[in-house]
């Protein structure tokens, strides 16, 4: 059907139906990109994992230390920092999903 037309000569013909199958594969291929959003809220969620991961460490330290609390300071700073990144991470896939016109939260 596309290669009939007169007008056009067998390798403009081919020329075209190339150009053709190539521009469907790259719009196909594109489609599995993770967009922007995507991959904020990915970066959002790793730096959730990172908190639950220095929660747990200093509670454990907080019961193995009995009284003497001042040994845990180190792991209370990393709990803090990890979720000042946390926080950073979310507000960052809140503003760059929202210019998608998408949801920032982490679960969909």
């Amino acid at each position: 059907m596309f290669c009939s037309l007169r007008v056009l000569s067998a390798r403009a013909c081919c020329g075209a139906a190339i150009a053709l199958i190539l521009g469907v594969g790259g719009v196909s291929a594109s489609d599995h990109l993770p967009s922007d959003c995507e991959i904020a809220r990915d970066r959002a969620k790793s730096k959730y994992g990172a908190v639950r991961y220095h929660f747990d460490h200093f509670n454990q330290c907080m019961m193995q230390a009995g009284e003497d609390l001042k040994q845990c300071q180190a792991a209370l700073n990393d709990q803090q920092a990890a979720l000042g990144d946390f926080i950073f991470a979310q507000r960052v896939a809140q503003d760059v999903c929202g210019r998608e016109g998408q949801s920032g939260d982490m679960a969909r």
